[in-house]
C-alpha cells in the first residue's frame, strides 16, 4: 500500500461525508429565525403627510396674498363662467372620491387617520379663498390658474397618499401570508 492510498483510507470519513460540519444546520436555522422574527414594519408617517399639508397652505397662502395685493379695487362682474363652473365641478367630483378611498383604508391608528382627514378637509378653505377672488375678478387669469393649480395639486397630493396607503396594505397583506404558510 502507498502512502497515498494509506492517508486516503485515514482521511476516508472526512473525505466521503457529503455533510456539513456539525452545527452548521443550527446556525442556520437561527439565522433563519432571527430574519423572519422581527420583520421590518412600514408605517404611513402622520409627520410627513402633515410637512406636505402644512407646505401645500403656506404657497396656497401666499398665492392667495399676492392675487389680493395685485388685484385691482374694482369689482367684475359676478358671473361665473360655465367652463369655471364645469371644472370646479370635475376636480370637486375627484377630491370627493379620492377622499373617500382614503377615508376608506384601515389605519392601524384611528387617531392618525382622523388628523389625516381634517389636514385634508382644511385645504378647502384655501379653495373657498381662491373662489371668492375668483368671483370678485372673474376676468383674472391667475385667479383662475391658481384655483385650477390648487385642484392639481391637492389631487396630486392625495393621490400620493392613496399610493402609499396601497403600499402599506400590499406589504401588510405580504407579512400576514408568509405568517400563515
Amino acid at each position: 500500500m502507498t502512502e497515498f492510498e494509506k492517508y486516503i483510507k485515514e482521511q476516508g470519513i472526512q473525505l466521503d461525508s457529503d455533510r456539513p460540519n456539525p452545527g452548521h444546520e443550527e446556525r442556520f436555522l437561527q439565522k433563519l429565525d432571527r430574519h423572519f422574527a422581527q420583520p421590518p414594519v412600514r408605517k404611513i408617517r402622520v409627520r410627513h403627510m402633515l410637512q406636505v399639508a402644512a407646505s401645500l397652505a403656506i404657497i396656497l397662502t401666499s398665492a392667495v396674498l399676492l392675487l389680493r395685493q395685485s388685484g385691482g379695487g374694482e369689482q367684475a362682474g359676478k358671473e361665473i363662467p360655465a367652463a369655471m363652473i364645469e371644472a370646479d365641478f370635475y376636480y370637486a367630483s375627484q377630491l370627493d372620491e379620492r377622499y373617500e378611498q382614503i377615508s376608506e383604508f384601515n389605519f392601524e391608528n384611528e387617531e392618525e387617520k382622523t388628523v389625516l382627514l381634517n389636514e385634508l378637509k382644511d385645504l378647502e378653505s384655501y379653495q373657498q379663498q381662491l373662489m371668492d377672488d375668483f368671483e370678485a375678478n372673474p376676468d383674472d387669469d391667475r385667479v383662475i390658474n391658481a384655483l385650477i393649480r390648487h385642484y392639481q395639486v391637492k389631487l396630486e397630493v392625495m393621490d400620493q397618499i392613496i399610493i402609499q396607503l396601497n403600499q402599506v396594505k400590499s406589504e401588510t397583506s405580504e407579512k400576514h401570508e408568509k405568517k400563515s404558510i
